[in-house]
């Protein structure tokens, strides 16, 4: 099986289905105003916390069991009845919880409106298909809800006071991913004999709880500003500051879908052959080192025209943390190997201490920087947070695991994103999308000029195909 075209299959899908959300969520700024939109994204990164508390890391785990031919059905059936427990305690723990958020309009609605969306994620069996490598059933999976969740949101948000509107239509995009991958696992599996004990759930509790933990602190470093912001600063600050996440989040979607598939195919790698293990982490680090750093450039370059484009004068107040935050999301791709190698390779504790020190340092920054310097103190804490995950993963895994350096695939990716960077400003005059093609276009062709291994392959694939 070759994981990279399986995992582009996946990547496919993906990237449409979050192309889908983010559309849907630039009109939801724009019809909702900054305030509003800015409850509507503080309401999420609260509900995201109980998210994690009812997955307990389970399906990253499940995940990797279902990659190394573990029997599927006896391992959803263990699995579904405690992710679905988890799931009711955590909603419970948000009810209790609620009246200690801000009082802003419309929030406490919003999160316990949010919060009944845990049951459908509890009961997605998209793991199973995860680790048995069927992206294309995760593709369309992921393509459907947020096709029903765009659709509708144009269709029935039509101004602030349709706030309440929006968990609902996220609620019914939930129960149609969860109703499809259940189809899908009865017609190729059969159906479902629960089963779970209490031994067996603390069993399964304990062996996913370090990726669970991990999984914790990295949202905890992702979402940890918005909601401080939310609370010292107010929903408009809120507002902007995930409008500049907003491109950042898009730009990301490819990579996060990446490492998705990857992982399953790790894990595989990982207990077939050491060598072929290394062979796909070397690959993959040499594949998003060319794609990460041109963001940082672009996300700098083009803030301002970006913003004005899909949000508006009134998120103006977006593009300084989106020129920091551009040069996170290249730290959050550069990681992502070494995060999902570690976990394939059995090594959840040593992403864990990752997680830990990076989350640490990420909430320090924010209670010191959000207080004077708002949402930019808030993106300084995110790009120190990233680098320091960076760097540590880049250790552990090459102390722990197999020597494998970034360095080398990093140094013709920034000789080509400086050519490209040089285009952007000369460029200056023209509409932004059109600097933005021709910066990619001036970007992949100095690669080809310096003969960078994976885009000479691309070429040669291309000069074949054509040859025939």
């Amino acid at each position: 099986m070759r994981p990279f075209g399986s995992i582009l299959r996946l990547a496919l899908g993906d990237v449409l289905a979050k192309g889908l959300n983010f559309l849907a969520f630039v009109y939801l700024a724009r019809v909702l105003d900054v305030a509003g939109y800015g409850i509507l994204e503080l309401a999420i990164a609260v509900t995201m916390y109980f998210q994690l508390l009812a997955d307990a890391g389970l399906e990253v785990w499940a995940t990797r069991q279902a990659a190394q031919a573990a029997d599927v059905r006896s391992l959803a059936a263990r699995t579904l009845p405690l992710r679905c427990l988890l799931a009711a305690v955590a909603f419970g723990v948000l009810l209790l919880l609620l009246p200690a958020l801000p009082d802003y309009p419309a929030l406490r609605a919003v999160v316990a409106l949010l919060g009944l969306t845990l049951l459908p994620q509890a009961l997605s069996l998209k793991w199973v298909f995860l680790g048995q490598e069927k992206m294309g059933r995760v593709a369309t999976g992921l393509v459907l809800p947020q096709l029903v969740f765009a659709g509708l949101a144009l269709a029935l948000v039509r101004g602030p006071a349709g706030i309440v509107r929006v968990p609902v239509l996220k609620l019914a995009s939930e129960l149609i991913m969860s109703g499809y991958f259940l189809w899908r696992f009865a017609a190729e599996h059969g159906g479902l004999h629960l089963r779970v004990t209490l031994r067996d759930a603390s069993h399964l509790l304990r062996a996913a709880m370090p990726m669970g933990l991990a999984l914790a602190l990295g949202l905890a470093s992702y979402n940890f500003d918005a909601v401080l912001l939310g609370l010292l600063a107010g929903p408009a600050a809120v507002g902007w500051y995930t409008a500049a996440y907003k491109p950042i989040t898009m730009a990301l979607a490819l990579p996060v879908t990446y490492y998705v598939g990857l992982f399953p195919a790790l894990a595989r790698a990982y207990a077939e052959s050491r060598d072929a293990f290394r062979r796909t982490v070397v690959r993959s680090l040499r594949l998003t080192s060319v794609f990460a750093v041109p963001l940082g450039i672009g996300g700098t370059l083009l803030a301002e025209p970006l913003i004005a484009f899909l949000f508006g004068p009134p998120y103006a107040n977006a593009v300084p943390p989106l020129r920091l935050l551009s040069w996170s999301a290249v730290l959050v791709i550069l990681r992502g190997t070494y995060k999902h190698a570690l976990n394939a390779a059995g090594r959840p504790g040593l992403d864990l201490r990752c997680a830990g020190a990076a989350t640490g340092l990420n909430i320090a920054l924010n209670l010191l920087l959000i207080p004077p310097f708002g949402t930019l103190g808030a993106a300084v804490a995110t790009l120190a947070a990233e680098l320091l995950w960076l760097s540590m993963a880049w250790y552990y895994f090459c102390r722990y695991v197999t020597r494998a350096s970034l360095l080398p695939f990093l140094l013709q990716p920034v000789i080509a994103a400086a050519a490209m960077g040089a285009c952007l400003l000369l460029t200056q005059p023209l509409f932004w999308a059109v600097r933005a093609a021709l910066g990619v276009l001036v970007y992949f062709g100095s690669l080809a000029l310096l003969g960078e291994p994976e885009v000479k392959a691309w070429l040669r694939r291309r000069s074949d195909d054509a040859a025939v």
